[in-house]
């Protein structure tokens, strides 16, 4: 739906216009856009939600000052949908609510409103009309017989409308891979974007679609990681004891969406909740995400990264660091010095890229990958494919038809990747005990 812009720098109303305003639980409406409406636009102190005077308050902080949920947004989001719709006659400004002293990323607001269905008499702020997210595209960078390229801006014509019309890609990072399973990264290919023009939702994930788009940067396995910590860090409540930042501190967030962040020495985090992240900076620190679309991170010197929850992702960048995803369509990535790094789920994808690291797919349908000098790349599962630098070498593995119990080895042969025999960056599968490029 096209939308019209809040003015910048509102300080007087027509008549039939009402300045939509963050709040907070206490209808303390003591700072930002909530003090200009109680100076200027009649909001009510004590107030935390709707009409006064000629202002509208939507809460974006609870009661003890911290976000609210990501469930309360979507009902007071609705709320004022609800209310717009029944006055057709006036005009909602809806000013860039949630990103100011609620510290909400700019990004994530700008997707809830949009999601939020606002009728045509809400005005939005400019800087809610594009939204950043996450793309996958085929091998020759096409998605649904289009072909797209780095750095190029596209629009299309017509009704936009998710699942139907326009550019689609995800605000979650861990949602392109169940449009585009991270096993063929290296074949496949995702990239940051930006959507705007006349764009839609598909609330069964967090699919946009668009009427134009620009295509940024290619991203590696570790960029996924790294973006989905980041984006569900933006959108915590953060408790005291979600964050140990001391040496030998513990952070645990067991709730949906929750995040666990353990920053000292030998810290440790676990996030065991549907779409939680986990990040462990610390040396000798580890993290754990075990719920769906959980992403884990361990950056230290001898860290651990694991994501067991489907469509996981788990990075581990530091010094003799582990990474393993063992949910199904999981990637995991080992970038330090001899780090390791294990996808043992359906269609997951594991890269080693640090001297002597070592990478494992033992799932259905798996990738491995090697780039660091002196790395191996296992391919242990069934239809499993691997891939190396030059002078790496590939374990690829042979498997026959399931015969009740398990997918029975046929055979295992290693291949060093010589740029001859065995090409180099070129996935490798064994048939009929022979390596096989995988076009």
């Amino acid at each position: 739906m096209k939308k019209k812009f809040t003015p910048e720098n509102i300080q007087e109303l027509k008549e039939n216009q009402i300045f939509v305003f963050g709040s907070n639980m206490n209808g303390n409406h003591a700072g930002g856009a909530a003090r200009l409406a109680v100076e200027k636009f009649g909001a009510i102190m004590g107030q935390a939600e709707g009409l006064q005077g000629q202002s509208y308050a939507i809460p974006t902080l609870d009661k003890d000052m911290e976000k609210v949920t990501e469930e309360d947004l979507i009902t007071y989001l609705g709320n004022l949908r609800n209310f717009a719709n029944k006055h057709p006659e006036k005009e909602f400004l809806l000013t860039a609510i949630g990103t100011g002293i609620a510290g909400f990323d700019t990004n994530y607001m700008a997707y809830m409103v949009l999601r939020a269905n606002l009728p045509g008499n809400v005005t939005i702020p400019e800087e809610f009309s594009k939204i950043k997210g996450f793309k996958g595209f085929n091998p020759d960078m096409t998605c649904r017989d289009f072909k797209y390229e780095e750095g190029k801006d596209y629009e299309e014509q017509g009704d936009i409308s998710a699942c139907s019309n326009g550019f689609h890609y995800c605000l979650h990072p861990l949602d392109v891979f169940g449009y585009y399973p991270p096993a063929n990264i290296g074949m496949n290919k995702f990239h940051e974007v930006e959507g705007s023009g006349d764009m839609d939702v598909d609330t069964d994930d967090t699919k946009i679609a668009c009427s134009k788009i620009h295509i940024g940067a290619e991203l590696s396995i570790k960029s996924i990681v790294d973006a989905a910590i980041k984006f569900t860090f933006s959108k915590c409540k953060w408790i005291k004891e979600n964050i140990a930042t001391g040496n030998q501190g513990a952070a645990s967030a067991t709730g949906n969406q929750g995040a666990a962040s353990a920053t000292g020495n030998q810290g440790a985090a676990s996030a065991t909740g549907n779409q939680g992240a986990a990040s462990a900076t610390g040396n000798q620190g580890a993290a754990s995400a075990t719920g769906d679309y959980g992403a884990a991170s361990a950056t230290g010197d001898y860290g651990a990264a694991s994501a067991t929850g489907d469509q996981g992702a788990a990075s581990a960048t530091g010094y003799q660091g582990a990474a393993s995803a063992t949910g199904n369509q999981g990637a995991a990535s080992a970038t330090g010095n001899q780090g390791a790094a294990s996808a043992t789920g359906y269609q997951g994808a594991a890269s080693a890229t640090g001297y002597r690291g070592a990478a494992s797919a033992t799932g259905y349908q798996g990738a491995a990958s090697a780039t660091g000098k002196e790395s191996i790349a296992l391919a242990a599962g069934k239809d499993c494919k691997a891939k190396g630098a030059l002078g790496c070498w590939i374990v690829l593995t042979e498997r026959g038809e399931w015969d009740g119990n398990t997918y029975p080895i046929i055979s295992v042969k290693a291949f060093k990747v010589d740029g001859k025999s065995i090409k180099e960056n070129t996935f490798y599968s064994l048939v009929n005990g022979e390596a096989v490029e995988m076009k």
